[in-house]
């Protein structure tokens, strides 16, 4: 399969970690079949035009390895030379979606990448629950905070690269939570939804993930959305995610059928906690737990497995 891969052009908000993990995702199982334009060069390691520290969550993640560039660049394409064409996040900051110059590219038609979080601006929203969110705004797409099921809408989300999972080392604990954890997932204040540096208090990436594999638990939360990139960092990290209030997250919205433990109060949580690690020792139901976790994240939670859902989506439109 080729595709053509619309890139976001606002040199401000090249960081889009929904665009990042599925073009990242997709450049491992296509190569250079996945043809991405503008050249995305942040992916590649070329922060001439963007420093990597000034770019959502400071680059941390989903830019720690280059992807080699082994695309031969032109000008101009010919019409039907892709089979499909496939647009980045940029509509989530005013750029256009389903333009008749790219559109004509694709034989089998294009579709889009919806990365929206559940607040903010957008064209469509919708009462959830009582509460104004952001719902589909595009047929042919594939959304991260999908809330209601709709025709030719596949539910997507983030993802971490392969390299990014560590071994698991227990020996290596040393502390119950992350340091980084949201305030909101420990009951210190209200959500923040924003994703401006105040949130980030490690400037340096491997120690940020040293963090994390020395916690026994990673706490998250929904924010912005239900999906976060540290959702996914816990779990590669070799620790148990506990996700405050999952519960409560609509089924299509990602991450989905995520095996982590939901807690709602403060006694939950210390509840949770005593019963999984006695005398610094995790128990078989905290092996049992951190295990299945591992399994998901492979299987569902990683750049590959999901760019691998979305061209099977895509496969199944080629035999219409």
């Amino acid at each position: 399969m080729k595709i053509l891969f619309i890139t976001t052009k606002n040199i401000n908000v090249q960081g889009d970690y929904f665009e990042l993990t599925i073009l990242s995702g997709l450049k491992e199982i296509l190569g250079k079949n996945c043809y991405d334009f503008p050249r995305k060069d942040i992916i590649y390691h070329d922060f001439s035009k963007v420093k990597k520290e000034s770019l959502h969550g400071q680059g941390f993640t989903l830019l720690n390895k280059p992807i080699i560039d082994d695309i031969q660049r032109k000008k101009d394409f010919k019409k039907n030379e892709f089979d499909f064409v496939l647009y980045g996040c940029g509509h989530a900051y005013g750029e256009e979606v389903f333009v008749d110059e790219f559109d004509k590219l694709s034989r089998y038609g294009s579709w889009v990448l919806d990365g929206h979080d559940l607040y903010g601006k957008a064209n469509k929203k919708i009462i959830y629950k009582g509460e104004e969110v952001i719902s589909t705004q595009f047929e042919n797409s594939f959304k991260r905070e999908l809330i209601v099921k709709e025709d030719n809408v596949y539910p997507s989300g983030f993802g971490i690269p392969e390299h990014m999972i560590r071994p698991i080392n227990l020996k290596n604990k040393k502390q119950l939570f992350q340091k980084s954890y949201p305030k909101f997932a420990f009951f210190e204040s209200p959500t923040d939804l924003g994703g401006s540096k105040k949130h980030h208090i490690f400037s340096n990436e491997e120690l940020y993930h040293d963090d994390l594999h020395e916690s026994w638990f990673g706490l998250s939360c929904k924010k912005g959305g239900w999906d976060s990139l540290r959702n996914y960092e816990i779990i590669a990290a070799g620790t148990v995610l506990l996700y405050r209030d999952y519960n409560d997250k609509p089924k299509l919205c990602s991450p989905h059928d995520l095996p982590c433990i939901n807690y709602s109060t403060k006694k939950q949580l210390k509840k949770i906690v005593n019963k999984l690690i006695v005398n610094n020792t995790p128990t078989r139901e905290y092996l049992r737990i951190l295990n299945s976790q591992r399994e998901w994240l492979y299987r569902y939670g990683t750049t590959k497995s999901r760019a691998a859902n979305i061209l099977k989506v895509l496969s199944s439109k080629m035999d219409k």
